[in-house]
C-alpha cells in the first residue's frame, strides 16, 4: 500500500510538472506570437506610412512640375508690359523664385543671370538674406575667374546637373551662432551650404543659375538633408524638378536670343538692300560731280570760283565715302583668312589711348585670361571694329553726368573670355547707356548732334563681324552704362603631314 501510494504521489508530481511545462510553453508561444503579430503590425503600419508619404511626395512633385510647366520662361510678359530688357529679366527671375519657393521644399531661392559684361548678377530672390546674396555673388565671381583661367566648373555628383557650394560659416550669417563659437560652445554645422542648378546653353556655357539654400530644420523634417559631404537621396529627388526648370529656362533664353538675332538680321538685310540700291543710284552722279568740280577747281581763274569748286569737291568726296560705306554694309568685300591675335590688338589700342583717357578722368580696364586663342580673319578690319567700339565708349562717357561721391571714377572695361567655340569680347562703359539698344546697328541711326557723325560706325562694325561669321549685340547696364558684345567663332587648327596648318571652321554658337 505504501509503495502504491508513493508511486501515485510521484505520478501526481510528474503530471503537475508536465502541465506546468505545457503552460509555460504555451505562454512563450503566445508571447512570441504576440510579438510577431506586433512586429507584423508595426511593419505594416510603417509600410503604410511610407506608402502614404511616398504618394504625398509624388503628388507634391507632380504639382511642382505642373507649376513649372505653367510658368512662362520668356521675357515676353515683361516686355509686353512696357519694361525694358533688364527689368523684364528681373520680373522673370522674381516669378521663378516665387514659384520655386511656393511649390518646392526650398523656402530660400535666388536666381542669378549673366549681365552684358558676362558677370553673374542677382536678378531676384525669395526668403534670402543679404549675406547669402553677397556670398552667391562671390561664388559667381569665382566661376567667371575659373572660366577665364580655362578651368572646368565642378559638376554635380551621381549624374546630377546640380551641385553643392559653401556659402560661408554660420557665424557670418547668425550673430547668435557667432557668439556660441566665441564662447566655446560647439556648433554642429560650421558651414552654410547651397545647391546650384545651373542654366546652361547647348554649348555648355553657364547662362545663369537657380540657387537654393538647403540648410534648415524645416527641410530636414520633410525627408531631405545632407549626407556627409554629399547629398542624400531625398535631396536629389527634391532638386530634380528645379533642374528641369533650369533646363527649360536655358532653352527659352537661347530661343529668344536666336529669334532676336534673326529679326535683327532680317531687318538689317532689308536696310542693306535699300542702302545698296541708293548707293548704286548715287554713285554715277557723284562721279560726274567730282569730275566737274575738280576740273573747275584746276581751270578757273577767279579765286571765288576756285574756292567754291574746292568746297564742292570736298563735300562730294564725303558723300562718296558715305556711299562706299553703304556698299560695304550691303555687300562686304573679300575676307582675309589669317590668324588674328585679338588680345594683342586690344593691348595696342589700350596703350595708345590710356593716357588720353586718364587725362579725362576715365579708367581703362582690360580683363582677359591666359591663353586667349586666336581667331581667323582680317586683322585691319577687326582692329577697325574694336577701335570704333572704344571711341564710342569714350564719347558716351564724355556725355555722361559727373560721378557722385562713392560711385568711383568713370571707366571703360574690356572683357575677353572664350568657351569651346566662341571668343567673347565685351566693351562696357559707365556712360548714360543706349537710348534704343535694338536700333544702334541700323544705318544712319545716331544720337549725336547734327554734323557729329553719319551714324554708320556701328553699322559697319555689324557688317565686319558678320563677315567673320560672328555676332554683335548691344545692351544697357544697371544702373548706368552700356556694353557691346562681340562673339567671334573659333576654328579648330591641326597640323598635316607636310607641316601646313589645316583650318576647319567650327559652327557658331547661336
Amino acid at each position: 500500500m505504501m509503495v502504491g501510494q508513493g508511486w501515485s504521489a510521484w505520478d501526481t508530481v510528474t503530471a503537475a510538472a508536465a502541465t506546468t511545462k505545457v503552460a509555460v510553453t504555451l505562454h512563450w508561444i503566445c508571447l512570441v506570437t504576440t510579438a510577431a503579430l506586433g512586429g507584423v503590425t508595426w511593419t505594416t503600419r510603417r509600410q503604410m506610412r511610407r506608402q502614404v508619404s511616398e504618394r504625398w511626395r509624388e503628388q507634391r512633385m507632380r504639382e511642382e512640375l505642373e507649376a513649372y510647366a505653367l510658368l512662362d520662361p520668356s521675357l515676353a510678359q515683361g516686355l509686353n508690359a512696357g519694361m525694358d530688357a533688364l527689368d523684364a529679366r528681373r520680373e522673370l527671375a522674381r516669378r521663378v523664385c516665387r514659384t520655386v519657393a511656393e511649390r518646392s521644399v526650398f523656402q530660400r531661392v535666388t536666381m542669378l543671370l549673366r549681365n552684358a559684361e558676362g558677370r553673374f548678377a542677382c536678378m531676384g530672390s525669395v526668403g534670402t538674406d543679404d549675406l547669402t546674396v553677397a556670398a552667391l555673388r562671390t561664388w559667381g565671381e569665382q566661376v567667371v575667374e575659373q572660366e577665364r583661367a580655362g578651368k572646368p566648373l565642378a559638376a554635380g555628383q551621381g549624374g546630377m546637373k546640380s551641385f553643392a557650394i559653401p556659402l560661408g560659416q554660420w557665424r557670418d550669417f547668425d550673430r547668435e551662432v557667432g557668439t556660441w563659437a566665441m564662447s566655446g560652445r560647439k556648433e554642429r554645422r560650421q558651414w552654410r551650404r547651397g545647391i546650384v542648378a545651373p542654366i546652361r546653353s547647348r554649348s555648355g556655357r553657364m547662362l545663369g543659375a537657380i540657387a537654393v539654400c538647403a540648410d534648415g530644420a524645416g527641410l530636414d523634417a520633410r525627408g531631405t538633408g545632407w549626407a556627409g559631404d554629399g547629398m542624400a537621396g531625398g535631396l536629389e529627388r527634391a532638386i530634380g524638378p528645379i533642374e528641369a526648370l533650369a533646363a527649360r529656362l536655358a532653352t527659352a533664353m537661347e530661343n529668344e536670343a536666336l529669334t532676336e538675332r534673326l529679326v535683327r538680321a532680317e531687318k538689317l538685310a532689308g536696310l542693306g538692300q535699300l542702302a545698296g540700291g541708293v548707293a548704286h543710284a548715287l554713285n554715277n552722279p557723284l562721279t560726274a560731280v567730282l569730275g566737274f568740280a575738280e576740273l573747275i577747281a584746276e581751270t578757273a581763274t577767279e579765286p571765288r570760283v576756285r574756292k567754291d569748286a574746292t568746297t564742292i569737291l570736298a563735300e562730294a568726296i564725303k558723300m562718296k565715302e558715305t556711299v562706299q560705306r553703304l556698299v560695304e554694309f550691303w555687300r562686304p568685300g573679300g575676307l582675309a583668312d589669317a590668324p588674328v591675335d585679338v588680345l594683342e590688338i586690344l593691348r595696342d589700342l589700350a596703350q595708345a589711348c590710356e593716357l588720353t583717357l586718364q587725362e579725362r578722368g576715365v579708367k581703362l580696364e582690360l580683363i582677359a585670361g591666359e591663353g586667349v586663342p586666336m581667331v581667323r580673319g582680317c586683322r585691319d578690319r577687326l582692329r577697325q571694329v574694336l577701335e570704333h567700339l572704344l571711341n564710342n565708349a569714350a564719347q558716351a562717357i564724355a556725355k555722361a553726368r559727373p560721378r557722385e561721391e562713392g560711385e568711383g571714377e568713370h571707366a571703360i572695361r574690356i572683357t575677353v573670355s572664350e568657351d569651346s567655340r566662341v571668343l567673347h569680347i565685351i566693351v562696357g562703359d559707365t556712360g548714360p547707356g543706349f537710348r534704343e539698344p535694338g536700333r544702334v546697328f541700323d544705318p544712319f541711326y545716331t544720337t549725336n548732334e547734327t554734323g557729329a557723325g553719319a551714324g554708320m560706325g556701328l553699322s559697319i562694325c555689324y557688317g565686319i563681324v558678320r563677315e567673320h561669321g560672328g555676332e554683335i549685340s548691344a545692351f544697357n547696364l544697371h544702373p548706368h552704362g552700356a556694353a557691346v558684345l562681340v562673339e567671334l567663332p573659333l576654328r579648330k587648327t591641326v597640323r598635316g603631314e607636310s607641316g601646313d596648318r589645316i583650318v576647319q571652321r567650327q559652327p557658331v554658337a547661336k
